[in-house]
């Protein structure tokens, strides 16, 4: 059982790409310590040597950045926020064991389905914060994040009452930091608020290969994309989610409109001949669906199109 205490004083985050490095960056730049755990040799490397940029809605320059590959820390942490790949999430969580401690809080912040499962696995349900952040953010290079816009508030939400009580501190520190955040009491909903959405979009954005408002633009392509959120929508009610259709189209068209330029992840992934998040996305629609015993043709469709992309950049 984890006591009372709130503690901000070792933080780390595992995963230095888009995500990962904004909430450490804008972290950093407010004076918490941070360490970023990185697998990756040439992103580890690149921070060394030229430090961690973030341009766009703010301009952060981090010098002496501490970033480490995993294994190189061995105290628990207070706070580590998980800011990987969903399909490596299990991997990761186990590898990190050794620095969580009984008080140490665990923050998600993966697209898709499932991810508190995952971590559920191995940690303390109590631990855990789920969080959907809602800024498009894309590392141009090793080192180099372009964070566009807050179409929102990113959201966390702990489903027991020492996690929410964190979940709330955290997000005003985040907000003080520079990204603006609240803890709501119903994350579930929250978490198929953002889903949805992704599934539709991500997965259309990532056959087409277009910027993502182009999709508003294309009468035929934008009511693929609603009738894909309201097939995903069917699943949510399914599952006892209440969501008003209508909101998630503003919900979806807004985002076209803020996020224009932007390039969804699973298009960067398949560009970059990279496994795609789909089994998170799409396939956990169809996987419910064949539990409540719903068709999802919709979805069917768009998840064969991107196994098969990806299938082709082997």
């Amino acid at each position: 059982m984890i006591n009372n205490k709130i503690n901000f004083n070792k933080i780390s985050i595992v995963g230095t790409g888009a995500i990962g490095g904004s909430f450490g960056g804008f972290l950093s730049n407010a004076g918490y310590e941070v360490t970023f755990i990185e697998r990756n040799e040439n992103i580890i490397n690149e921070i060394k040597k030229n430090g961690l940029l973030i341009s766009g809605v703010k301009e952060i320059h981090l010098n002496d950045v501490n970033i480490v590959p995993p294994g190189s820390i061995t105290q628990n942490q207070d706070l580590i926020l998980f800011a990987v790949k969903a399909y490596s999430l299990e991997d990761v969580v186990q590898s990190t064991l050794p620095i969580i401690g009984e008080n140490t809080y665990i923050v998600s912040l993966q697209n898709g389905l499932g991810i508190g499962e995952v971590i559920s696995k191995y940690i303390n349900k109590e631990q855990i914060i789920e969080g959907i952040v809602w800024f498009p953010a894309t590392m141009v290079k090793p080192g180099h994040i372009m964070l566009l816009t807050f179409y929102e508030q990113t959201i966390l939400g702990g489903r027991f009452y020492e996690s929410q009580e964190y979940a709330k501190k955290l997000a005003l520190l985040l907000t003080s930091a520079g990204i603006p955040t609240k803890a709501v009491d119903n994350i579930s909903l929250e978490i198929w608020r953002k889903a949805i959405p992704i599934i539709a979009g991500n997965s259309i954005n990532a056959i087409t290969r277009t910027k993502l408002g182009v999709i508003s633009e294309i009468p035929e392509l934008k009511e693929s994309l609603f009738a894909v959120a309201k097939e995903s929508l069917k699943i949510a009610r399914a599952e006892g989610i209440e969501l008003n259709e209508e909101n998630l189209r503003r919900s979806m068209l807004n985002a076209l409109e803020k996020g224009y330029e932007h390039k969804t992840s699973m298009l960067l992934d398949i560009i970059n001949k990279r496994k795609t998040e789909v089994d998170f996305l799409n396939g956990k629609i169809i996987e419910l669906g064949k539990k409540h015993n719903i068709e999802t043709p919709l979805n069917h469709l768009l998840y064969s199109v991107i196994e098969a992309l990806e299938s082709g950049s082997d």
